[in-house]
């Protein structure tokens, strides 16, 4: 927002005084109009952000500087900010995007949008809105439209494009482009513009052929220097020979009429156009020669490269040779080499020792021949599976050679190819012994089936899941039973929705990164299969099962302990008579409260209340039925509290209520509600109802942050006085805690 401000204020700035400028030098016949390069300026770096400086700058302009009437003003502002608008939606949607000057195309668009466009917008509203409203002293002219769009249009080219260059233009690339050809050259331009437009104006041509000398630098500029500095020359010369004219010098200043300035706009509008252009043509060419030249030195780069590579080549070959042939012999697992008819053509020493036989022995003869009627026959099949089609062969074979033990063989085939020709030359085939292994595997396979009827037997609830999705990946009959649900039924599904809470097996996968894979003595809830919940206490291990990350689970079922310790819980919080807090657990939240309203500043009320001669109940209507009414009093109180309140029996018929976040006339508004709720409820017997009424008696102590109080026990004190006062007054009353003169409050 502070740099749209920003952005918005130098816009209105810098519109508003170019225009006072312009005015104060010729207000009657204008040549350039640099408000309008601001606008253009204004859309095409910051977009239609900054349409409504642009409005602002406008009327500020019409209405007070050229004192147009306000209409008119408010419609012109709107054309000047419109013809601006449309011409940037143009440039943005141009085929090929838009890169703000980076080649000629960008130019064409620029003065076709912005220049010609978007001033004949304006121009066409202003015009519209002089015939309709006038505008102020300025005379009306049949080709009003016309000058005020040629007027424009010559502002936007021959200023805009210099503004958005040298923003673009960054500090290393304006010191990179500082040498003497940037200083000469416009230097050059602008003393022979200045000497040409100060000469004295006659009947002679000569200071209008000196004018169009003045080109010769400029264009030099603009094919050998930065775009930036020519476009900005370009649009100091243009400023020079229109302040110049219009002060009465120069060539352009003899000139009969208004001719003078349009045939001055048209040329500086060509120039502007033509010197644009040219920059952009001389870049591009300089980046077509900059790249052929790169692209020359990277291929000559190339084929030095491959000239080196092929005589390093041609000097390794016979080296890496007798390296394969080193390598090959050095490789521990057999390896053979034969031809597309199945001949051996190279071996290395691992196969030699696994068939007891020399090279010379081997060179020339089929598998069959060498490694006997299994293996042999398996190897051919191989062979022949290669030639029809398939890229690599893999199986697994017994080899049985007559002076060893019986082994098992991995063979892989692979195809060998010509590297230029592509065709088949031969056949590779390696050998591994996996004798050993398959021993593992089959005593692998027996420890798994022991393990599993271990497990199946097991009294332990056992589950297995997968890591990354909660699969259910192994259970036993114990766990079966415990989530009544047979693995058979659900082998392979999420068991995510088991648990109680999603949370908890998050937590549970933090647990094992943190302690190294193992979780014991924790607690989690869960739903059977049948959607009953069960507490269960977890021993978690994390381990492979499988070839998957998997969870092994144990469990123990709680629910029992779970129960017991929740009837335990609300034992000791709430009282068994009526069933609402007792007094330890209403005095830990009237604590709680008063921290959290001491911590925000927040009020909250405290009511003590008891049944008003409730003796005499006792007495005349027996305990039992004084316990009843006890409930009755009890379960009306809550019936009258909203959600946040608390309500608890304190002893006998003493109760007290916790109102957070009120103050005391609310808490007073509570109270009678209740007072006459308890007189108008049925809590005694219909027998006993003659001659005697329930009722009580409330007493309201309210804390404020301001209050000098220091525990809960000291505000229900003050409570309990209120109710004395209460009682003292008649009783069936409510009294509000009130400190004595000269006590803290």
């Amino acid at each position: 927002m502070s740099r749209w401000l920003f952005w918005s204020a130098g816009i209105v700035a810098s519109y508003v005084l170019l225009a006072w400028l312009v005015l104060g030098v010729r207000s009657t016949e204008i040549v350039l109009w640099p408000s309008a390069a601001v606008a253009a300026f204004a859309l095409i770096t910051r977009g239609p952000s900054m349409v409504p400086a642009v409005l602002l700058a406008s009327w500020v302009s019409n209405y007070l500087l050229l004192g147009w009437g306000l209409q008119a003003s408010l419609i012109i502002a709107a054309g000047d900010a419109l013809g601006p608008l449309l011409g940037w939606w143009v440039l943005r949607r141009r085929p090929a995007r838009w890169q703000e000057f980076q080649t000629t195309s960008d130019a064409i668009w620029f003065i076709a949008a912005m220049g010609m466009m978007a001033a004949a917008v304006s121009a066409a509203v202003g015009a519209t809105a002089a015939a309709f409203y006038g505008i102020g002293h300025t005379p009306l002219t049949p080709d009003l439209g016309v000058q005020w769009w040629v007027t424009d249009m010559t502002s936007i080219v021959v200023l805009t494009p210099a503004a958005a260059l040298l923003r673009a233009l960054s500090w290393e690339e304006m010191k990179a482009s500082l040498h003497w050809e940037t200083v000469l050259a416009p230097l050059l331009a602008l003393v022979g513009t200045l000497l040409t437009y100060t000469m004295p104006t006659g009947q002679s041509a000569l200071p209008i052929g000196l004018a169009s000398l003045v080109f010769l630098p400029l264009l030099w500029t603009a094919m050998r220097l930065p775009l930036a500095v020519s476009a900005s020359l370009n649009a100091l010369i243009a400023v020079v020979i229109v302040t110049a004219t219009v002060l009465h010098h120069g060539p352009m200043y003899s000139m009969l009429g208004s001719d003078r300035f349009v045939s001055m706009q048209i040329i500086l509008l060509a120039m502007a156009a033509a010197l644009l252009l040219a920059g952009l043509l001389a870049n591009e060419r300089s980046q077509a020669l900059k790249q052929v030249r790169d692209i020359n030195a990277t291929l000559e780069k190339k084929v030095n490269r491959r000239t080196a590579a092929l005589q390093i080549a041609q000097a390794t070959t016979q080296a890496q040779l007798r390296f394969q042939e080193s390598l090959l012999n050095a490789l521990p697992n057999p390896v053979a080499f034969s031809d597309p008819q199945g001949r051996f053509t190279r071996v290395n020493v691992a196969f030699n020792l696994l068939v007891g036989l020399g090279g010379p022995e081997i060179h020339g003869r089929t598998g069959t021949q060498i490694l006997g009627t299994t293996l042999g026959r398996i190897w051919e099949e191989m062979d022949h599976e290669l030639l029809s089609g398939s890229q690599q062969a893999t199986r697994e074979a017994p080899y049985l050679h007559p002076d060893h033990e019986p082994t098992v063989w991995i063979l892989n085939k692979a195809l060998v190819r010509d590297a230029v020709s592509r065709q088949i030359v031969g056949v590779v085939t390696s050998m591994q012994d996996i004798t050993a292994l398959k021993q593992l595997q089959q005593q692998l396979s027996e420890d798994e089936q022991r393990f599993r009827f271990l497990a199946e037997e097991s009294p332990v609830p056992l589950v297995i899941t997968r890591t990354t999705d909660a699969a259910l990946l192994f259970s036993n009959k114990a766990a079966d039973a415990l989530f009544r649900g047979s693995y058979a039924q659900y082998a392979g599904q999420s068991m995510r929705h088991l648990w109680g809470d999603s949370v908890s097996r998050d937590q549970l996968l933090q647990r094992l990164q943190r302690e190294g894979g193992v979780v014991r003595g924790m607690e989690a809830q869960f739903r059977r299969f049948d959607g009953t919940e069960v507490w269960l206490l977890l021993s978690v291990t994390r381990g492979r099962y499988r070839d998957d990350d998997a969870l092994i689970f144990a469990f123990k079922d709680i629910t029992e302990v779970k129960a017991r310790e929740s009837e335990l819980r609300n034992l000791a919080y709430t009282d068994t008579l009526t069933g609402i807090p007792n007094r330890r657990y209403f005095m830990a939240r009237a604590a709680a409260e008063l921290r959290r309203a001491q911590r925000e500043g927040t009020p909250f009320a405290v009511l003590a209340l008891d049944i008003d001669r409730f003796k005499l109940v006792n007495d005349q209507l027996g305990h039992q039925t004084g316990d009843a009414v006890i409930r009755c009093f009890a379960q009306t109180c809550m019936q009258q509290l909203r959600g946040q309140d608390l309500c608890g029996r304190l002893g006998g018929d003493e109760f007290a209520i916790l109102l957070p976040q009120t103050n005391r006339q609310v808490a007073f508004d509570v109270a009678q509600r209740l007072r006459l709720a308890i007189q108008e409820a049925s809590c005694l017997p219909p027998a006993s109802q003659i001659g005697m009424t329930l009722t009580t008696s409330i007493g309201i102590a309210e804390f404020l942050p301001i209050s000098s109080i220091s525990d809960s026990d000291e505000l229900l004190d003050r409570a309990d006085q209120a109710l004395y006062r209460a009682k003292e007054s008649g009783r069936n009353r409510v009294e509000i805690w009130t400190a004595e003169p000269g006590a803290p409050v």
